[in-house]
């Protein structure tokens, strides 16, 4: 009798253990990559970097610098996000779990490794990243970094030796596009935000490249204070101006469609108001 009353207790406990914990406040999952499950947010930072060295080697000791034996500098936003992951899972599965993710999306990877082969992960978490957490048993450690169309990201997941396991994600959106990486966006994704009027020259290339595709221009307003007939005039007038540009430089209206939607987006926009295209 007494075991049978001690079992659902140790279960309960069993389940406030594995719970995942409150994220930071102010911090969120990027879209394209949903968490591990049962981790939740411990740190996050957005800013816009002059450069970031995406790491495309492993940790090397490189004229007495320790640094990534190949990179690629990347001009962008960078969105930086620490999760803790449950006590329960190793950071091989988390890292398995983002590889088939990744893969899911048609990513390419640049560079990936795992323990030793990393080289040190006290370099990884104070030099690389700057997250003290990071710094765990090299063994444990893994890393990837890859780009998703338009987005490259770096990351990392490690054990510490309190047994704590850590996974970092950094995401760096280029300031510039191209007609290449827009083309990919839109095939891993479905669409691309664009970032008007910077992203009319990337798209004007692509359409002329492929002169029978049609492109469908959503456009958004989130603006606050407003009403949500403004905000749907707002969205309507951005669209109009955007695909004024395209049709003034030779292409058919006819190859565009628009759908202006107020504040009616059902995902996360980089910013308040802004547009994305998709093919048709």
């Amino acid at each position: 009798m007494r075991i049978r009353t001690l079992l659902p207790l140790g279960l309960l406990l069993l389940s406030f253990t594995v719970q995942a914990q409150s994220d930071v406040a102010g911090s969120r999952d990027p879209l394209q990559l949903p968490r591990f499950p049962l981790s939740w947010i411990v740190s996050f930072d957005e800013q816009q970097i002059p450069e970031y060295e995406l790491a495309t080697g492993p940790m090397r000791k490189l004229e007495g610098v320790i640094a990534p034996e190949q990179s690629k500098v990347i001009k962008g936003d960078l969105t930086r996000i620490t999760y803790r992951v449950s006590d329960i899972h190793t950071p091989e599965q988390v890292f398995r779990y983002y590889l088939e993710l990744l893969g899911s999306l048609k990513a390419n990877i640049l560079f990936q490794c795992s323990s030793r082969q990393c080289g040190s992960s006290n370099q990884w978490a104070n030099n690389y990243f700057e997250v003290a957490e990071l710094y765990g048993i090299d063994r444990t450690q893994f890393f990837v970094s890859a780009s998703l169309g338009n987005l490259q990201l770096a990351l990392y997941t490690v054990q510490r030796g309190n047994r704590r396991s850590y996974v970092q994600l950094d995401l760096i959106q280029p300031l510039q596009q191209s007609a290449d990486t827009l083309a990919t966006d839109i095939k891993q994704r479905g669409f691309s935000w664009l970032n008007e009027p910077d992203s009319a020259e990337p798209l004007l290339d692509y359409m002329m490249q492929n002169p029978t595709q049609q492109v469908l221009i959503g456009s958004y307003n989130k603006a606050t204070g407003v009403s949500l007939e403004e905000q749907l005039q707002q969205s309507t007038r951005a669209a109009q101006a955007f695909i004024a540009m395209l049709t003034g430089a030779g292409i058919d209206p006819a190859r565009i469609a628009t759908v202006p939607v107020g504040p009616a987006l059902p995902v996360d926009a980089p910013l308040v108001s802004g547009l994305w295209v998709q093919l048709r």
